[in-house]
């Protein structure tokens, strides 16, 4: 398929579908970014470090977050 053909196809979509086309476009673009991918290494190297959390601890956050209507 062509991008001409894929655009035409597209516009005949209704909008809902084309905003979530935009959407996984758009985290298509980011998860291929360098800067994401620097991001995803500097996260790593800090869990490994130590700096993280526990499944017992993310799931009282989320109770207590939950709690408060977050």
């Amino acid at each position: 398929m062509t991008l001409l053909q894929v655009k035409r196809k597209v516009k005949a979509w209704p909008r809902s579908e084309r905003l979530a086309l935009s959407a996984y476009l758009k985290h298509l673009s980011r998860a291929e970014s360098e800067s994401n991918k620097r991001s995803l290494d500097a996260a790593a190297g800090l869990m490994a470090q130590g700096e993280k959390v526990t499944r017992a601890q993310l799931l009282r956050l989320h109770k207590s977050l939950r709690a408060a209507g977050v």
